[in-house]
């Protein structure tokens, strides 16, 4: 597992067409799809944290890091985006391994808690077992072009600040993650 802060020139490529190859099904890469993806998870990562295996890209994720306003009070949120593993590499643990060594980088980042987005009746067992929990209620956020965008797919986990952590959860305010859905 290797973390960089910023792709080097022969790996942009693999690792876009690794995300669209493996990330999205046939149905979604669409022109149209793609497009409303590039608006809503419009974030830079400030890390990617990439698997290989005999030098062959087998998981990725994008590690994000922000300052939110909630109830008047500064979150340092810490983003996990872009899980994915190799479709031949499924159910081996790989996902599992880089979710547990991206919650460890956002807490030497400082992140009060971690924020992902998820289907989470798909995916949610596997977030659940490193601490996430569901959000439980709609979220907001800004897509590129300047729009605000209310969603419900979130997910939480306490990082540095079990404190916040259950304010955000408990809490009927929307959570603000800013522009991006990371």
């Amino acid at each position: 597992m290797k973390v960089f802060f910023e792709l080097p020139s022969d790996l942009r490529d693999e690792v876009s067409q690794f995300g669209l190859e493996n990330f999205y099904t046939e149905e979604e890469r669409t022109p149209e799809h793609l497009a409303n993806e590039k608006e809503r998870f419009c974030s830079h990562p400030k890390a990617w944290l990439l698997v290989f295996e005999k030098d062959i890209l087998a998981g990725r994720i994008m590690l994000h890091k922000r300052r939110v306003k909630f109830k008047k009070q500064d979150i340092i949120l810490g983003g996990i985006s872009g899980v994915c593993t190799r479709k031949d590499k499924r159910r081996q643990g790989i996902a599992t391994m880089m979710i547990k060594e991206a919650v460890k980088i956002l807490k030497k980042w400082g992140s009060d808690i971690a924020y992902l987005c998820a289907n989470v009746e798909e995916s949610g067992a596997l977030y659940s077992q490193i601490g996430f929990v569901p959000l439980n209620r709609p979220y907001t956020y800004y897509g590129q072009s300047g729009r605000l965008y209310e969603e419900k797919n979130g997910m939480i986990a306490p990082i540095n600040s079990t404190i916040l952590f259950e304010e955000v959860l408990n809490s009927k305010e929307k959570l603000h993650l800013g522009i991006g859905n990371w």
